[in-house]
């Protein structure tokens, strides 16, 4: 059973820092706390847009399929991030999937409540637009990577954020969890499993990473860094 929403988490939505204590009130009677299995799809690409979501626990992926059946992931959703707002203000269909990875919890804000907000508290707009801006640049920047760098580079570039993010200094370097599957690290940068598998064990051998069974091991930071 989730838990019950709390004035505390809501003042914590990004896009709602800032407004004010009734209009906090109002709103714990009206998002919605909703739970999701893993695999279980949260949004379907091309499907009517009602809302957004924040998520609360859990991760969470959003990705688009090709004809082909491979997949892109855009962007991996943890506690805290945002999703599916654009649609809230363009009218049309949701534009990518977003499927949890661990068992979620995602608060859910409808279209008609979140718009009635920004008219009554105009300072959400301005962080809107902010996190727009920011997204545009994330998704530049992915677009750079996948038309422009080596599937080696974009490896690279993971495991370097992700030791920087997540990992463990030790003796022997810095330890990194393998907290996604290689099928959904091939769908992160643009590649597939196999190309994945063969670049992993490239690197191995020129002693940029050690691909263990839960775990890599990152020998020398600087090095990955220089791939970027």
């Amino acid at each position: 059973m989730a838990t019950p929403l709390t004035v505390d988490e809501i003042r914590a939505i990004p896009h709602l820092k800032g407004i004010a204590p009734e209009e906090v009130d109002r709103l714990l009677r009206r998002i919605e706390v909703r739970s999701y299995a893993t695999r279980e799809l949260i949004i379907g690409e091309g499907e009517p847009c009602r809302g957004f979501f924040v998520l609360r626990k859990g991760r969470a992926r959003i990705f688009r399929s090709g004809a082909d059946g491979r997949e892109q992931i855009l962007r991996l959703l943890g506690p805290g991030d945002t999703f599916g707002e654009v649609p809230v203000f363009d009218g049309g269909p949701n534009p990518a999937n977003v499927e949890a990875m661990d068992p979620c919890e995602a608060l859910f804000i409808s279209t008609p409540v979140f718009l009635e907000v920004i008219g009554r508290n105009p300072g959400v707009a301005l962080a809107m637009l902010h996190h727009f801006a920011r997204r545009l640049r994330s998704f530049t920047e992915l677009v750079e990577q996948i038309s422009l760098q080596t599937v080696q580079n974009r490896i690279a570039r993971y495991l370097y954020f992700a030791a920087r993010e997540e990992g463990m200094v030790t003796k022997e370097g810095v330890i990194v969890p393998r907290s996604i599957t290689q099928q959904d690290l091939a769908a992160l940068v643009g590649s597939v499993r196999e190309v994945v598998s063969r670049t992993l064990k490239v690197m191995e051998d020129d002693g940029l990473v050690e691909v263990r069974r839960k775990e890599f091991l990152v020998p020398d930071l600087d090095a990955l860094r220089r791939l970027l």
